[in-house]
């Protein structure tokens, strides 16, 4: 895992975070996987997406966007 994954999966933690406090909130995480592949380009927006997911359904969030 290089420098930057380890940054880009502490901003999805952080968001899921968020998202977690704003229940029952549906997080758009396709929306957000955009704007984090531009802060992340060494991450194509599927790669981002599947982490974001990954992470949400760990911590039983729920989202929109597919």
């Amino acid at each position: 895992m290089t420098v930057d994954d380890r940054e880009l999966m502490t901003e999805i933690s952080a968001q899921a975070q968020i998202a977690e406090q704003g229940r029952p909130k549906v997080a758009d995480v396709l929306a957000l996987a955009n704007a984090l592949q531009r802060d992340f380009p060494h991450r194509s927006v599927d790669e981002i997406l599947t982490k974001l997911k990954s992470v949400w359904r760990a911590r039983g969030l729920s989202w929109s966007g597919e």
